[in-house]
This record gives C-alpha cells, sequence and structure tokens, in this order.
C-alpha cells in the first residue's frame, strides 16, 4: 500500500495532457512481460514496423514529459513510461501501475515489479563503456528468490562495437554504433545491443536482457529526442 501511494503521488507531478496516453497503455505495457517468454524474433523488420506504425513525431509531441518506450522482442506489444527520478546517474522510469526500470547511461542495472526482478546489478566500467575499446568487461546480477535470499549471477561479457549502422528512429534514420555484448554465467546466457550516438554515452535504442524468467525486452531513449538533439 505503501508503495502505491508513493507512486500515486509521483506521478501527480508530471503533465495531465499525457496521462490518458500512459493510462491507455497500461494494458499493453503487462502483455509486453506476460507475453516476453513466447517472443521471438520475426523474420521481417519489426523495428521499421514499430516505428511506422504509431510511434512518430506528432506522437512524441502529445508528451510534456521525457518518456521511454518499451516494447517486446516481436513489437506486436509496447508502453511508455515516464520518468521518475535520478539519483547518482541511476535514472529511474516508472508505468502508471509502479513498474519501474532502471538505467545508468542507458544500461539496465535494476527493476521492480516483475515476477523475477533484477534487483542490483554491479559495472565497473559504464562511464566509458561505449567511449573506449573495451573487449572484455565483467559483471553481476542479483535476483531474490522465494526465500529472501540473493541469488547472483557472475557474467564474463565479449564486448564488440560496429560503427555506421543506420537506425530509424520516428521519421529519422541516423548513423549510429551498434555495440553488442555477449554474456556467460555458468549455463546461463544472454546477448544485449546498443544503438549509440556516435562519439557519445547516449543508447538511442537498445535490447537488454532482465532475467532468466523475463528474458530481454527492446527499450527507445525518446527522451533523447525531446531534448532537441535532432
Amino acid at each position: 500500500m505503501i508503495k502505491n501511494i508513493f507512486f500515486f503521488f509521483a506521478l501527480l507531478s508530471f503533465s495531465c495532457s499525457s496521462d490518458d496516453i500512459i493510462r491507455s497503455e497500461k494494458t499493453a505495457f503487462y502483455r509486453v512481460y506476460k507475453d516476453i517468454m513466447k517472443s521471438k524474433t520475426a523474420n521481417v523488420n519489426t523495428e521499421a514496423i514499430i516505428e511506422k506504425k504509431v510511434h512518430d513525431k506528432k506522437w512524441l509531441s502529445k508528451f510534456n514529459q521525457p518518456i521511454i518506450l518499451l516494447s517486446s522482442l516481436d513489437s506486436k506489444n509496447s508502453a511508455t513510461l515516464v520518468a521518475l527520478g535520478n539519483y547518482q546517474n541511476k535514472l529511474t522510469w516508472v508505468s502508471s501501475d509502479g513498474v519501474s526500470v532502471s538505467f545508468s547511461n542507458g544500461v539496465l542495472i535494476a527493476t521492480r515489479g516483475y515476477a523475477q526482478d533484477l534487483m542490483e546489478s554491479q559495472h565497473n566500467d559504464l562511464e566509458t563503456l561505449f567511449t573506449s575499446n573495451i573487449k572484455k568487461r565483467s559483471k553481476s546480477y542479483r535476483y531474490l528468490n522465494g526465500q529472501n535470499q540473493y541469488r547472483e549471477l557472475n557474467f564474463s561479457c565479449s564486448f564488440t562495437a560496429k560503427k555506421n549502422v543506420s537506425s530509424r528512429f520516428l521519421n529519422l534514420v541516423l548513423k549510429t554504433t551498434k555495440f553488442t555484448e555477449n554474456c556467460k554465467a555458468g549455463d546461463t546466457r544472454h546477448t544485449n545491443e546498443y544503438y549509440v550516438l556516435p562519439k557519445t554515452n547516449i543508447v538511442l535504442k537498445s535490447k537488454q536482457w532482465i532475467s532468466p524468467a523475463n528474458g530481454s525486452i527492446k527499450i527507445y531513449n525518446y527522451y533523447a529526442f525531446q531534448n532537441n538533439l535532432f
């Protein structure tokens, strides 16, 4: 109850002009995570489809506060989240029902509201991850199990970059640097993808893994476009 009250008053501070948009997407938000384990990457260009369908500059102009968009891997379900706060360069975004995701320099570091939450993650290179020639890296993820005990996964990862990758955002096609991260911890493996504005730490979109139960989601950082960077 305390948690719900907290999020209710936090969300009251946002502009009312986009409340109806966020509320109408509440059901879609939960479908993203319900279908995560069932979804498969489509053979067609699904990222172009999701952008072409509804997410254009006219749609974005309806929001008076920073937003991001989360999508299932097959792009069939998506939902917008609004900015809740920034603490020690860790930016948290929240849905209308209080499910939240937190990022540091565009990298997912925590979630709340899932069946298997990423309670905490540890990295030692996030400030330079996209601006240095990093080939190998390590990170640890912590999850809370049903006995109120932590399960920790320690990942070893390879990290590669590909420059001048054309990526679609809203009505724009931009050149980005695509970073691919392949990680493993025992039998647990995942691949993350980050599309970054060249020579910056700005992640414009990404595919990031949450947990063994939740799998991966796609994240669109529309806040960068609201900041008039383009």
